[in-house]
């Protein structure tokens, strides 16, 4: 069985779970955890016994974005000591290339959704093809307002007004309200969602894998055609010149970007 430091990966009755173990920091997305997820990833695609993927997280949240203090989203490339022009094309695009990867694995993958799921936790439930939240469940992007974030499928999900409420009011909403606007399908009493979800996933176990791999390969290839592709490259484009003040600009401060999301974290532990 694969055994990775970050992730917890396991396969019964023909489901694959990973969990997300880095609870004691809400599982923030920092280099190790990133690798590790898509490690274990590549790891269900590749075993033919696997039929259906979980992705949830350990401790009290399933993802609260990316690591603050370490990351390839936050903190530049390592081994550099700043983003430029180059080096930010570079970065955003692998992480795309990555989101796209967790999207395009030909088999059903579930979220398991609970606690804080904020910013680049969001990301990685919208990748996903089907979404389950607690419905206490905190979800939303407090990322601080204006710049482009790198991920297109707020459009997509949510249409292009309540997107715009999302992000640019950076709105923290909970799982009931995440089903009724289109964030996740489903919102359950958190003490019956490890059960629904698992429910789901047996329902695919059921099915034929090559038939699953067709539908979903057909629906992903849909959505390219509406430009899916396209969307994922604009954006993580405009994220990474917006880090080096494209056009004379001050491009994204960062520090006041940590700032602003530690204080909304503090703000939503208090309520």
């Amino acid at each position: 069985m694969l055994e990775l430091e970050n992730v917890i990966y396991s396969v019964k009755e023909n489901i694959a779970t990973i969990t997300m173990n880095r609870g004691d920091k809400m599982n923030a997305l920092n280099h190790g955890l990133w690798d590790d997820l898509i490690a274990a990833f590549e790891e269900a695609e590749g075993d033919p016994e696997v039929r259906c993927i979980i992705l949830r997280g350990s401790g009290k949240a399933f993802c609260a974005g990316w690591d603050l203090k370490a990351s390839y989203y936050i903190t530049g490339p390592i081994g550099q000591d700043h983003w430029t022009t180059s080096n930010a094309l570079s970065a955003l695009r692998n992480i795309s290339e990555r989101y796209l990867k967790i999207m395009n694995v030909p088999k059903p993958v579930i979220a398991q959704v609970h606690g804080y799921c904020l910013a680049a936790g969001c990301y990685l439930e919208m990748l996903c093809d089907i979404a389950i939240a607690a419905e206490d469940a905190k979800m939303g992007h407090p990322v601080g307002r204006g710049g482009v974030d790198s991920m297109p499928l707020w459009v997509t999900y949510l249409g292009l007004r309540k997107a715009r409420e999302m992000l640019m009011t950076q709105k923290i909403i909970d799982g009931k309200e995440a089903e009724s606007i289109g964030l996740v399908n489903r919102a359950v009493p958190a003490d019956r969602l490890e059960a629904e979800v698992w429910e789901m996933a047996k329902q695919f176990t059921e099915t034929s894998p090559d038939s699953l791999a067709i539908q979903k390969t057909s629906l992903n290839t849909h959505a390219e055609i509406m430009g899916r592709g396209a969307t994922f490259a604009y954006h993580s484009q405009l994220n990474a010149l917006g880090r080096v003040g494209a056009g004379g600009g001050d491009g994204i401060n960062i520090n006041e970007s940590r700032q602003r999301t530690k204080a909304k974290e503090k703000q939503m532990d208090s309520e």
